[in-house]
């Protein structure tokens, strides 16, 4: 049962980010690989790790690509502390690199298989994953102590870890898509991310008031919620694919890194098949949202309608496909012949009716009732 507050941010989120936005390539792979973890500097300059080489990556916000540090065994998760130096787990090498934003490395760290780093919020220690052997969470002091602080407790190939707006750590199991919610002394189970069950879950990101997650073998992201348990919806994604375009019909292959900003209108992501980068961004100019209050709508009616009535479509509107999604994201598959003939709802909820001309998109809520 998702919560009413889970189901009015849902769609605040759904109408600006699944109906407002666009997936691009940035950057097609070869001879570089955006395969991992993905962090962005103060400048708004954009580091990847490429754990199948032996590079970090830098894309400076114009565009222009260089190879940051080279010569790694595994690069994995990236951190950066409050004097922008980057931390580089280098996963299968056990060791964790500092380095300063000129390239220069400042420290090595013997760590047992670090993966995922991410700064305590308040201090420049760094919270890491160990995926290998133990499966552990640790500390790295500023001044390289490492403290083990949670084992087992359910950790199965810990990777991804992110801080909502509360403070509050999560961190994910790569090997079974569960994430937990990191307590001072235990694990507390939040969720699970949908996907095969043999399907990985790559790395987290926030924003917008929602966990993102990668689902890799799944080739989707999925949002999760911070308050309500075991809620996710789809972002993106649906069969293997590279197709950019508005994020309704784009596809991924093997998502893995992924970076938001805090509203969650602009992501990256990196593809750990392909090492290719995609750029989700805001496409406000193909958008047109009509209404958005519950009585108020005049491209459906009546509205609100009962279940199995007719539903009759605005004559004003034009539109060539439509798709309807409930409040989960998921893609519904509603009959539709004609205007004339309207719609049909067979269970009573609040539907998202996205209509499709070209590039324009018009976005409108619909509720059913018994």
């Amino acid at each position: 049962m998702l919560s009413k507050i889970f189901k009015a941010t849902l769609f605040s989120v759904l109408s600006t980010l699944v109906y407002g936005q666009t997936m691009l390539t940035i950057v097609d792979s070869n001879p570089t690989m955006f395969r991992d973890d993905i962090i962005l500097d103060y400048m708004g300059n954009l580091y990847c790790a490429d754990y199948g080489g032996s590079n970090v990556y830098k894309r400076t916000p114009d565009g222009t690509i260089s190879t940051f540090v080279t010569g790694l065994a595994t690069p994995n998760g990236l951190a950066f502390d409050s004097n922008n130096d980057l931390f580089v787990c280098d996963n299968v090498g056990s060791k964790i690199y500092k380095i300063d934003l000129q390239g220069n490395f400042l420290d090595t760290i013997d760590a047992m298989n670090p993966s995922g780093i991410i700064k305590e919020f308040d201090s420049d220690t760094m919270i890491v994953t160990e995926y290998g052997t133990t499966h552990t969470l640790s500390k790295v002091a500023p001044d390289g102590t490492i403290t083990i602080t949670h084992s087992d407790m359910g950790l199965n190939g810990p990777v991804g870890l992110e801080y909502d707006n509360t403070n509050q750590l999560y961190v994910a199991n790569f090997n079974d898509r569960r994430v937990f919610k990191v307590m001072e002394d235990t694990l507390i189970y939040w969720a699970t991310v949908p996907g095969p069950t043999n399907g990985t879950l790559g790395f987290l990101a926030y924003g917008g008031g929602f966990l993102w997650a990668t689902s890799w073998q799944d080739n989707k992201i999925y949002g999760l919620s911070t308050t309500t348990p075991d809620s996710s919806f789809l972002l993106v994604g649906s069969s293997v694919g590279g197709d950019d375009g508005p994020l309704d019909i784009a596809t991924l292959n093997s998502p893995n890194g992924i970076w938001s900003n805090s509203t969650a209108d602009t992501m990256y992501i990196s593809e750990y098949t392909t090492g290719k980068l995609r750029m989700i961004k805001p496409d406000i100019a193909s958008i047109q949202e009509y209404g958005i209050k519950n009585n108020e709508n005049t491209l459906l009616f009546p509205n609100p309608a009962a279940a199995d009535s007719k539903v009759r479509i605005s004559d004003e509107l034009d539109f060539d496909v439509i798709h309807i999604y409930d409040l989960t994201g998921k893609l519904l598959n509603i009959d539709y012949e004609s205007k004339e003939k309207g719609l049909y709802f067979e269970a009573s909820g609040t539907y998202l009716i996205h209509f499709i001309k070209d590039e324009q998109r018009i976005l409108s809520k619909m509720m059913i009732v018994k």
